[in-house]
């Protein structure tokens, strides 16, 4: 490790994004970053203000930005307007701090953060350890000349300097053990091994960089295509320092690779030196459906090893949708991919995009085939009847719309999809599934949680919690409430058919009334939670939670008050 004299003062930042309602998890990049400089000698303090509802100016002020000689902060395109307030903010207070942007969108847009936005000194492209740390080295010296960088000389001019070399040895860089003041802290990452009955503190961990595909709407791209990788004897000994510096017993690895299964024979050995370490520990990852049929004869080597489930990026059940995101594949082999996991008793994550621009009812009703078939009416979260294309900086899609449209989005722009769906059947699609998300959604994710927590605790302790009439009838709610969410959109899809996409104004009109007795939806959720009460009577209050996440015109509908009791 070697040192310096005189360390800088430096920060690293996560800005906000405005709202508060995402997953909390620690921005691995940033901590990447922080690690690699305390390792050649320049600590640094970590900030993630990424799900804050304070403004930029509160945060900077609150936690003393300004008094930081370096201040790094990493960069999405809904964070960039966000990053540029702090750094004003910082600015005004220290105008000798040196203001350095990174990150994905950062990288998309550095000659027009440089050109456009005064308060910024640098942008570093790609990846963010060694230009990093060349910034600190040489802050009062030559840093207008570090690779990887576009700065702003004394004159006024726009340097973009040479990339750096990307990093291809990822065993030599430290573990991601780099820690972040935050508001909200970090909930413990579990997962539910079902197999086992219980839930299992959990790590995530990158094995790899990049991905060598060319998705047209991956962020990734922007970064670079090379992809590295990490040997299983380092992804072991990153697993055993959490274990020892936090004091938990993790047994399951979420590998938050961009594409975990580029090698399969690579990715096989990883795991299999995970299971000689501790055979408990279980794993799940993401990859491509083609990779996953090419090489399924892996698959059962996998299992043995732990393998839970495998994050799919199926995208769309739609061939014109598929070919714009330039997936490389057919709507079959997206169900393909899913039948085979489930040959193998494996879970399925749903990576789709419901909705693109030109999405049409028929490519939605592909979706709805889909999703079917695949036996998604049983899947949760129902985040994936919600989603839509996002038309990151840097992407490929992002330069096909600008020029399908005529026009050049803001560099923090990121269009609305409402104002780019071109098909008025498609727009009011969409508009019904948000208010249905806003207005149904919280009340359906709070019941399910609850019941299917309640439900595994009763089945796990068997004796003491014989099967009654209740808990019968809790399980047929629970089912009725998974299928709630997608039997709306069935509605929603046949009444735009119906009427040639102008169809009724009123969403509420088209709520699915699931269940035995067919009761509305309000209804049936405060039946589901009143049996949730009637099992659990020491910890009341299902009720009231669920009725507080409903609207209030569901409450006083003459349905919601002629659900039976338990």
């Amino acid at each position: 490790m070697s040192g310096a004299a005189q360390q800088p003062t430096i920060a690293l930042v996560n800005p906000s994004v405005g709202y508060s309602d995402r997953r909390k998890s620690k921005p691995i990049g940033l901590a990447y970053i922080g690690a690699y400089l305390a390792h050649h000698g320049f600590p640094a303090a970590g900030f993630d203000f990424g799900d804050s509802p304070q403004s930029p100016a509160a945060l900077s002020g609150e936690h003393g930005l300004d008094r930081f000689e370096t201040v790094g902060f990493s960069v999405y395109n809904e964070s960039l307007d966000a990053t540029l307030e702090h750094a004003a903010w910082v600015k005004r207070r220290n105008p000798e701090a040196l203001v350095v942007l990174g990150g994905p969108h950062a990288t998309a847009v550095h000659t027009e953060i440089m050109r456009d936005c005064p308060d910024v000194d640098a942008v570093v492209r790609r990846e963010g350890e060694k230009p990093m740390l060349d910034l600190v080295r040489h802050r009062h010296e030559s840093r207008l000349d570090v690779p990887g960088t576009t700065v702003r000389t004394p004159s006024g001019e726009i340097r973009v300097n040479i990339d750096s070399p990307f990093l291809d040895d990822l065993d030599s860089l430290p573990f991601p053990d780099f820690p972040f003041v935050s508001d909200s802290g970090y909930p413990p990452l579990t997962y539910f091994d079902s197999n086992r009955g219980m839930v299992v503190p959990a790590l995530a961990v990158n094995s790899s960089r990049s991905c060598p595909y060319n998705c047209s709407f991956c962020g990734v791209l922007t970064i670079g295509r090379k992809y590295r990788m990490r040997s299983g004897e380092s992804v072991v000994a990153e697993l055993d320092h959490f274990r020892t510096s936090e004091g938990l017993d993790h047994q399951h690895v979420y590998f938050s690779d961009a594409n975990f299964y580029v090698y399969p024979k690579r990715a096989l050995g990883i795991v299999q030196a995970l299971h000689a370490y501790d055979p408990r520990i279980t794993f799940s990852f993401g990859t491509r459906v083609n990779q996953l049929i090419k090489h399924q004869d892996f698959i059962p080597d996998l299992k043995e090893c732990g393998l839970r489930f495998v994050e799919l990026g199926i995208e769309s059940a739609s061939p014109d949708v598929l070919k714009r995101l330039s997936k490389g594949v057919d709507p079959s082999d997206n169900l393909a991919a899913v039948k085979l996991l489930e040959r193998h008793g494996l879970g399925v994550s749903l990576d789709f995009i419901m909705i693109d621009p030109e999405t049409t009812l028929t490519d939605l009703r592909a979706n709805q085939r889909f999703l079917k078939a695949g036996g998604f009416y049983d899947y949760v979260p129902h985040e994936h009847l919600y989603t839509h294309l996002a038309l990151y900086a840097g992407t490929p899609i992002r330069d096909y719309y600008q020029e399908r449209r005529g026009t050049t989005f803001g560099m923090s722009e990121l269009p609305p999809i409402e104002t780019l769906i071109e098909d008025p059947a498609t727009a009011r699609v969409r508009a019904a599934l948000v208010w249905f998300r806003d207005a149904y959604q919280p009340a359906v994710d709070q019941v399910l949680a609850e019941a299917e927590a309640l439900l595994q605790a009763r089945a796990k302790h068997r004796a003491e919690h014989p099967v009654s009439r209740v808990e019968l009838d809790l399980q047929l709610d629970v089912v009725a409430v998974r299928h709630a969410p997608n039997l709306y959109f069935d509605r929603l899809l046949d009444d735009c058919e119906r009427h040639r996409g102008d169809g009724a104004a009123d969403f509420a009109a088209l709520l699915p009334r699931p269940g035995t007795g067919a009761p509305t939806l309000a209804a049936l959720l405060l039946r589901a939670a009143e049996r949730i009460e009637a099992l659990t009577p020491d910890s009341a209050g299902a009720v009231d939670r669920a009725a507080a996440l409903l609207p209030a015109a569901s409450l006083t509908t003459p349905n919601t008050a002629e659900r039976s009791g338990p």
